[in-house]
């Protein structure tokens, strides 16, 4: 399989292309034929100067190192003790272990949705951290309740579109704001 590294932090030419085994899942992962990627902020910034200097050391990468967070894709297969996943189902999921790859294994347990098979996995292989950061926000933090009204900052950008999105589903009435 291919996926694209970093073993420098720099510009857009330190990105190389290389050749590497396809991953085997284990027990309970799932093994992900990836369709598409987000590459967000934190992926350029990382690419560009490294790891954040407030990053907690469990989380800081070693070069030569893998970018990218969000993406979607097709279960390949699955590991013996799987139970949440079945091999063709169609998911969209983040992890911090990197996404420029053909394939991608996961725990079963990590930031993986199954998702309706008809949907168009392009779209959404860049919407789990948006969609994740409105809803810490919103809700997790805000703890946003039926029949409140939010103002929602930005409401044209990414993370912006999906806060109004989540918040009317909420049952919220929404006022935001957005500049041109």
């Amino acid at each position: 399989m291919k996926k694209i590294i970093v073993n420098e932090y720099g510009s857009v030419d330190v990105l190389q292309e290389v050749v590497a085994l396809k991953p085997v899942p284990g027990e309970k992962d799932v093994l992900i034929k990836v369709a598409a990627i987000g590459v967000n902020d934190p992926d350029i910034v990382m690419r560009k100067y490294g790891p954040f200097p407030t990053m907690p050391a469990e989380f800081r990468p070693t070069l030569p190192h893998m970018l990218g967070g969000d993406f979607s894709g097709i279960v390949e297969q699955v590991g013996a003790e799987v139970t949440k996943f079945q091999v063709g189902d169609h998911v969209m999921g983040y992890t911090k272990r990197g996404t420029y790859a053909q394939y991608i294994v996961l725990d079963q347990d990590d930031s993986l949705s199954q998702v309706p098979d008809q949907l168009d996995l392009i779209p959404l292989g860049g919407l789990y951290l948006t969609a994740l950061t409105a809803w810490s926000a919103i809700m997790k933090n805000g703890h946003l309740q039926a029949g409140q009204k939010v103002l929602i900052h930005g409401g044209a950008g990414g993370v912006g579109s999906m806060a109004i999105q989540i918040a009317k589903a909420a049952g919220a009435t929404v006022i935001t704001t957005a500049r041109s």
